[in-house]
């Protein structure tokens, strides 16, 4: 069957992203989750957030839909789920199995990184009430080095993180952030530096002088391996969904990445660890777009084989069901129904098997209304004992 290899792969992947332990203060609505994709700047932010108000994080790989990623979210029995970045990067399947829930979802995004980053940070500090000081941290938004120091530098300070690239507009950005002469930090690797340099220029000009210090790292072999790991896993998940894809602009990109990640190897290996280390990032950047396009392209297959798009969205449900028996709700009813809707799909009665889905959507939706206690105490963290 079409996409066969894509489905089992893409619906065997679970990533739950864990906030990191910085200093935090209590959550104004803790029943709120944030979904995210594993963008090293749209990750950044959620767990910018995770860490000023402690509400969970989940990640799912980008432009990638997992239907076990929403019963990682449903685990939390959520009232609201935050989205962090545009349905490229977090799918709109995902809108749809939380919606059916009756969750409420609100996606916070911009056209790009840079964008989301300013529409992130407006909301946030609306939503949440953050009171974040006159400080900011400026970073490339591709650099996942000078991201990662970023963060932790902006979480002690509670400053705002500003990702830039080369062609950002200073004095737009500054009337975005509504800040007047902040203190800044410029943060930059060989692979961002002269974006840096060139921002700093701007600044100096908009403020007349800058205040502002520099931080330049370096980039270790630790790093530049880590960099190319990351980018290789990501090629494997691009490679098995190229599998299903007749778009002749993926398959060059995806022979693009493998070229520059081989270079990036032999950069590492000859101990050059900076050009490696960009090497990777820019191999990412074209996953990135493959992995678009073969989404694109497997969605449209769908569209053409009603059984394979049926039994798609029966998958989806199944796995909430099964995520719900294995809470500890009573789920006969909908295996009951589940199995009537193969039965349909089988027979190829398609129009009956869709009438069938409605039911078990609407059969979930109670089962979840009624059984979040019960998801929540399972969830709930074993308290430890003092002796």
């Amino acid at each position: 069957m079409v996409g066969k290899k894509a489905l089992a792969l893409v619906f065997s992947l679970l990533i739950l992203a864990m906030p990191l332990t910085f200093s935090r203060v209590s959550a104004t609505t803790p029943s709120v989750v944030i979904l995210v994709s594993d963008n090293e700047a749209d990750c950044t932010l959620a767990e910018y957030i995770s860490n000023l108000t402690g509400i969970p994080v989940v990640k799912t790989p980008w432009g990638v839909y997992d239907p076990n990623i929403t019963t990682k979210i449903v685990s939390y029995a959520p009232d609201e789920v935050i989205i962090i970045g545009g349905p490229a990067a977090v799918p709109e399947e995902y809108v749809e199995d939380l919606q059916n829930l009756s969750i409420t979802v609100e996606r916070w995004w911009g056209t790009n990184r840079y964008e989301t980053d300013l529409a992130v940070l407006g909301n946030a500090t609306k939503k949440f009430q953050l009171q974040l000081q006159n400080r900011l941290i400026i970073v490339a938004g591709n650099d996942t080095t000078a991201i990662q120091h970023a963060l932790k530098l902006a979480i002690k300070e509670k400053a705002m993180i500003v990702f830039v690239n080369r062609t950002a507009n200073v004095s737009r950005l500054m009337v975005k952030l509504k800040v007047k002469e902040p203190k800044m930090a410029l943060i930059g690797t060989p692979l961002s530096n002269r974006t840096i340099e060139k921002i700093k220029k701007q600044i100096e000009e908009h403020f007349r002088g800058c205040n502002c210090s520099e931080i330049k790292l370096n980039i270790s072999a630790e790093t530049a391996l880590q960099a190319i790991n990351t980018t290789e896993e990501k090629l494997k998940l691009a490679e098995s969904m190229l599998e299903n894809a007749t778009s002749p602009a993926a398959e060059r990109m995806f022979e693009l990445a493998e070229k520059q990640l081989e270079e990036a190897k032999k950069a590492y290996e000859a101990g050059k660890y900076g050009e490696a280390y960009g090497l990777a990032i820019a191999a990412r950047a074209k996953v990135d777009f493959v992995v678009r396009f073969a989404d694109m392209d497997f969605k449209k297959k769908l569209h053409s084989h009603m059984d394979m798009m049926l039994n798609r969205e029966l998958a989806r449900l199944e796995i909430q069901v099964k995520f719900m028996e294995k809470a500890g709700i009573d789920v006969q009813d909908a295996e009951k129904l589940i199995d009537s809707i193969k039965g349909a799909i089988k027979s190829g009665d398609y129009d009956t098997a869709q009438q069938l889905m409605a039911q078990l959507k609407n059969l979930i939706k109670e089962k979840y209304r009624a059984g979040k206690s019960i998801i929540k105490e399972k969830h709930q963290p074993v308290k430890k004992h003092k002796h």
